[in-house]
C-alpha cells in the first residue's frame, strides 16, 4: 500500500463485501487450464535482454509506475515493455473485472496485482498459475522471505504458491516525541515502550496523558486504531473447519474500544479521513498504531513538517497490514516473460535494496533487512535517524501468516462496522453486537456454520 492510494484502499475494505459472491462461482484449484495457458519450458541460458514482447499487467493503482518498478525492471529487461492497466477498485471494479475476465479465459492480464485483503480469493482460484511447479520452481526461491508473506500467497487446498511480494508489512506505533517528552518525561523510544508491553499498560499510558495535560492529549487518532493489534494477537483465525472462530482477543477488543471511547481517550477521528490526517500535525495527537508504509506514505506526506518529531516503537503485539502480491495469469500466453517480471520485483536483491533506500519501503528480503538494519542505511530522517528498519526486522518475526484465511477482509469489515455502531450508541449491548456481527457473516457466507 503505497502513497496516494491510501484512500482507495479505504474504499476496497468498505466494498469487498460485496464482492464476495462473485467468487463464489469462479471454480476450484482443480479445474484443467487450457492448452494455450499451459506454462512455458524455460530456457535457462537466457539473459535478461533476451526476453522481448510486451507484457500486460493489471492493477488497481499505479504504484508500480509511480514508485519506478517498472523503470528499474527495464534497465535490467531493456527488451521487455510493460503495459500497466490500472483499474480503480472502487465499488469493487477492480476485483470484479479480473473475477468475469479470468472466468472468460480471453482479453486478460499476463500478471495481476492483488491486495492483502482479497489475494486469498484470487490464489484460491485458478487465476494464478501453480508457481511451485516447474519451470517457476517457486519453492526454491523463498528462503529469502519473510514467511507469513509466502504463507498468504498459497493456495489453501494445494498449498502450492500462487503469488508472491516484494514487500512485508508488520505494523507498530509512531509516536509525537513532543508530547510524549512534555508529558512523559522522555522521548526516548527505549522507554516509551516500556510503557506500553500489554495492550492494557498502552490504555494506561493514554490515561496518563490524559490526567498529565487536563484531558488535552489524546491516546489514539480513533479506538479502531487497535483493531490490527488485537487481530495481530490471535491464536485463532476467523473461519476453522468452516466454522466462525472468534478468538478471545477479539472479545477483549471490544471491551478495550468501549474503554477507550468512554474515559475519552481518542481524539474520534476516523482514519483516512481529512480531519485524521490533520491530526498528524497537531500538538494534542499522541501517536497512530500504522505499518511500514504508513511512514513514508501517510505520515511523511501529510505531515512533512514533523520530521524529526516522531519515533516508532512496537505495538503490544505483533500485526501486519497491507502489502501488494502479484502472480502468473493461469491465462497468459506468454507466461515465461510474465514469470521475469514476477521474479525480478520478488527475489533481485539489487532492485530490493534500492527501492528500500529510494522509497523508504520495507522489503520482503531478509538479506536486505540484515544490512540496512546493522548499517546507517536503515536510518531514518523522518524519525530523527532511528533505524526503523532494525524494528521492523524484528516485529515480521512475530506475525504468523496461517491464521489469515480468503474470508478476513469481509469478516474484518463486518466486524468494524458493527463495533463503531456499538461504540456509538446504537447497538445496545455486545449480545446485540455479536447477534449483529454473526448475522453479518452469515448472509455473506452462508456455508460457514456460526453458533
Amino acid at each position: 500500500m503505497k502513497k496516494n492510494y491510501f484512500k482507495k484502499f479505504a474504499m476496497l475494505t468498505l466494498s469487498t463485501m460485496m464482492a464476495t459472491s462473485i467468487f463464489a462461482g469462479c471454480g476450484s484449484s482443480k479445474e484443467a487450464t487450457t492448452d494455450s495457458s499451459k506454462a512455458p519450458v524455460e530456457n535457462t541460458a537466457k539473459v535478461p535482454a533476451d526476453y522481448k514482447g510486451t507484457i500486460k499487467i493489471w492493477s488497481w493503482n499505479t504504484e508500480l509506475k509511480d514508485l519506478g518498478i517498472i523503470e528499474k525492471f527495464n534497465k535490467v529487461y531493456p527488451n521487455l515493455k510493460v503495459e500497466l492497466v490500472s483499474i480503480p477498485n472502487d465499488n469493487s471494479a477492480y476485483t470484479t473485472k479480473i473475477s468475469s475476465t479470468m472466468s472468460a479465459g480471453v482479453n486478460g492480464p499476463d500478471v495481476f496485482l492483488a491486495e492483502s485483503a482479497y489475494v486469498k480469493k484470487f490464489t484460491n482460484l485458478d487465476f494464478y498459475e501453480d508457481l511451485s511447479k516447474a519451470p517457476y520452481n517457486a519453492e526454491t526461491l523463498t528462503s529469502k522471505m519473510v514467511p507469513y508473506t509466502v504463507d498468504l500467497g498459497r493456495n489453501e487446498e494445494d498449498k502450492s504458491i500462487r503469488a508472491l511480494t516484494w514487500q512485508a508489512t508488520p505494523g507498530g506505533f509512531f509516536y509525537k516525541r513532543s508530547i510524549a517528552k512534555q508529558y512523559l518525561g522522555t522521548d526516548d523510544p527505549a522507554e516509551i515502550q516500556k510503557m506500553m508491553t500489554t495492550t492494557e499498560d498502552f490504555i494506561k499510558l493514554g490515561q496518563t496523558l490524559k490526567e498529565k495535560s487536563a484531558g488535552k492529549v489524546k491516546l489514539l487518532a480513533g479506538y479502531n486504531e487497535l483493531v490490527n493489534v488485537a487481530i495481530g494477537s490471535r491464536t485463532q483465525g476467523w473461519v476453522k473447519d468452516d466454522k466462525l472462530v472468534i478468538d478471545a482477543k477479539m472479545m477483549e477488543y471490544i471491551d478495550q474500544a468501549a474503554q477507550i471511547r468512554k474515559e475519552g481517550l481518542d481524539a474520534k477521528f476516523t482514519q483516512w479521513t481529512p480531519a485524521w490526517t490533520g491530526s498528524m500535525s497537531d500538538k494534542t495527537t499522541f501517536g497512530y498504531m500504522l505499518p511500514t508504509w504508513g511512514l513514508p506514505f501517510v505520515l511523511d506526506q501529510n505531515a512533512p513538517k514533523e520530521t524529526g518529531n516522531y519515533a516508532f516503537v512496537k505495538a503490544p503485539t505483533p500485526y501486519y497490514w497491507g502489502g501488494t502480491w502479484l502472480g502468473v495469469s493461469s491465462k497468459s500466453k506468454q507466461k515465461d516473460n510474465a514469470w521475469q517480471f514476477v521474479k525480478y520485483l520478488t527475489t533481485n536483491a539489487e532492485f530490493m535494496e534500492a527501492q528500500a533506500k529510494d522509497k523508504g519501503d520495507f522489503m520482503n528480503n531478509v538479506d536486505v533487512q540484515a544490512k540496512l538494519s546493522s548499517t546507517d542505511a536503515g536510518n531514518n530522517v523522518y524519525l530523527k535517524n532511528q533505524n526503523v528498519y532494525k524494528e521492523y526486522t524484528e516485529l515480521v518475526k512475530g506475525i504468523d501468516g496461517k491464521l489469515f484465511t480468503e474470508y478476513d477482509d469481509t469478516i474484518n469489515t463486518a466486524w468494524n462496522k458493527q463495533i463503531d455502531l456499538l461504540i456509538l450508541g446504537k447497538t445496545a449491548s455486545k449480545d446485540d453486537f455479536l447477534k449483529k456481527f454473526k448475522a453479518d457473516v452469515v448472509s455473506a457466507y452462508p456455508d460457514i456454520k456460526v453458533d
